[in-house]
């Protein structure tokens, strides 16, 4: 079996080797495997892609947030009827709400851009 590693992913395993006392890396590496399978949790499978982590329930004062963002993004939404486009505040706003659903998951927001 062989595994490709990048230089980085190389040295870090290198230096957890080292650490660990263990000189060869195959053995390292099977060690850290079979500690991995004996301790993860029933119905956890190894190596599977994993998403964000599960949201906490929701809080009133969160749920309020949410109402209060809508009934603004409503109010909004009328200005688009103004002239057929989109209206940079609603722009704005989805902007964000965006933002605020990345900061959510623990994601770095997106910075906006200059208008062309």
């Amino acid at each position: 079996m062989s595994v490709r590693v990048s230089d980085v992913e190389r040295e870090r395993w290198e230096a957890a080797r080292a650490e660990s006392g263990r000189k060869e890396m195959g053995a390292w590496v099977r060690a850290v495997v079979e500690d991995v399978l004996a301790d993860r949790a029933e119905g956890d499978v190894p190596g599977a892609e994993k998403g964000p982590a599960p949201l906490p329930p929701i809080t009133q004062a969160a749920y309020d947030e949410l109402c209060r963002i809508g009934a603004n993004l409503n109010q909004l939404v009328r200005y688009t009827h103004m002239d057929g486009r989109l209206h940079p505040a609603i722009e704005a706003a989805l902007f964000e709400v965006g933002n605020a659903a990345l900061a959510v998951r623990g994601i770095e927001p997106m910075r906006p851009t200059d208008p062309e």
